[in-house]
């Protein structure tokens, strides 16, 4: 096992010799640092591991080896480590101005469901999207010469097109679970005794799922109606129904999607009573942002 561990190292030795040895003995120990944890920063910094030995050993682009690398220590430091600016890219080279917009709102959606929860919540998906962006970022200005054969100018196109889209289809499978996860939150709407009229506290929590789904992208909305145990059965699953119904209608009136508007009657109270109780707190719509 030690013949074999050194005959790999003399081999990665002359795949960096071949590839140009500046700069990267500066990123020697992070790549070989063992990195263990599920936290956001600890997978972004794994995240960025991978990608910086796959720079170097892979593609020969020791530079940008360096700067992931960079990027891992902070992570591993507890951060904050933002994802590249597509606008103002590190190693000078442009991304094409037709390429920027798509570019700067995936980041936007990026920061807003890491700014959302997403750290927390679902730390090493958003680590992921996180790592594809900035992927996806360095792809699309590696256009030193194009597609098309521009020189210096980096105006021709990135020089690999097709894995530019790989990263592109990397991140956004990365972000949904990222946004899903920060977008993860029920809100209750109350109501009075034999009511689905909503007061002016339920239109309040409407106006706040309103403002939270719109930090997501395409969220997935559900209503279900409640009573308490006062009354029929059927004629509570009827009032459940009204409930939800008023709920749902008001959301869209805000401009929210509604997936499903539901109703389940007293069959599942939040707190748990015997039979022809009025008990407020089982009165409810709850509104579940997926």
């Amino acid at each position: 096992m030690k013949t074999l561990s050194r005959l790999i190292a003399v081999g990665a030795f002359f795949g960096l010799a071949g590839c140009g040895l500046g700069g990267t003995f500066h990123v020697e120990s992070f790549l070989d640092q063992e990195i263990s944890g599920d936290d956001f920063y600890s997978c972004l910094a794994a995240e960025y591991q991978d990608r910086a030995t796959s720079e170097v050993y892979v593609d020969c682009e020791w530079r940008h080896s360096v700067l992931f690398a960079e990027k891992g220590r902070a992570a591993l430091a507890g951060g904050p480590v933002a994802p590249f600016d597509p606008a103002n890219v590190p190693w000078g080279r442009k991304v094409l101005d037709s390429e920027l917009p798509e570019l700067q709102e995936a980041r936007g959606r990026l920061i807003a469901a890491l700014d959302n929860g997403g750290r927390d919540e679902r730390g090493c998906a958003c680590a992921k999207a996180q790592r594809y962006y900035d992927g996806w970022v360095e792809q699309a200005s590696d256009n030193e010469f194009g597609v098309d054969g521009a020189f210096f100018g980096g105006r021709g196109g990135p020089v690999q097109p097709e894995r530019v889209a790989s990263e592109k289809v990397a991140f956004y499978e990365a972000l949904t679970e990222c946004e899903a996860a920060a977008a993860d939150q029920d809100f209750v709407i109350y109501f009075g005794f034999d009511k689905f009229n909503l007061t002016s506290a339920a239109m309040a929590v409407i106006d706040e799922v309103a403002n939270f789904t719109k930090e997501f992208n395409n969220p997935t909305v559900n209503v279900v109606g409640h009573t308490d145990t006062s009354g029929s059965v059927a004629y509570n699953q009827g009032l459940s129904q009204r409930r939800s119904n008023a709920v749902a209608n008001a959301l869209a009136a805000q401009g929210v999607t509604v997936g499903s508007v539901g109703a389940v009657g007293e069959s599942e109270p939040a707190v748990p009573t015997g039979d022809g109780v009025r008990e407020p707190l089982n009165r409810r719509a709850v509104i579940e942002v997926r």
